[in-house]
């Protein structure tokens, strides 16, 4: 595990409703509205998970994917600009198989609870490339911001 600053980030965004193996599909529509809209991917795609999918039933998760843009654009529906301003972030990789993404992420957010960190905002899976194969334990980056309790 790695502690450290994430810079602030600007980013297209597609909020979800619903199981997390569907974010490959919402990458793919996303990455169509923004060159259909002449916007520039400027990073690495991630996605922003905000429930535990163990505790709660995968209709009702919630996640957002986003692209980073190096400007800012208007939103249209669903299809958003969205800021992430600086934040202290502990970091791991995931290096089992994708279905057991659960158990590196329990043991990630179990040790910064018990280091006395506070999580301040929802986890953040980073991605090689926009792709339909993208889903929980695929990405080569997991980001937690967290604050000391």
């Amino acid at each position: 595990m790695k502690y450290g600053r994430s810079p602030r980030i600007m980013a297209a965004a597609l909020e979800l409703k619903g199981p997390y193996a569907g974010i490959g599909k919402a990458f793919l529509e996303l990455k169509g509205l923004m060159d259909a809209g002449g916007i520039e991917q400027a990073g690495k795609p991630f996605a922003l998970f905000y429930d535990n999918p163990t505790e709660k039933q995968a209709a009702d998760l919630v996640s957002e994917v986003c692209i980073p843009v190096s400007r800012e654009f208007e939103s249209m529906g669903r299809f958003r600009f969205k800021v992430l301003e600086a934040a202290e972030v502990a970091e791991t990789r995931h290096t089992g198989t994708p279905e057991s993404y659960t158990e590196t992420y329990g043991l990630f957010l179990e040790s910064l609870l018990k280091e006395g960190f506070r999580l301040a905002g929802p986890t953040r899976e980073f991605f090689e490339s926009p792709s339909a194969e993208a889903a929980p334990g695929r990405g080569f980056l997991i980001q937690q911001p967290v604050k000391k309790s």
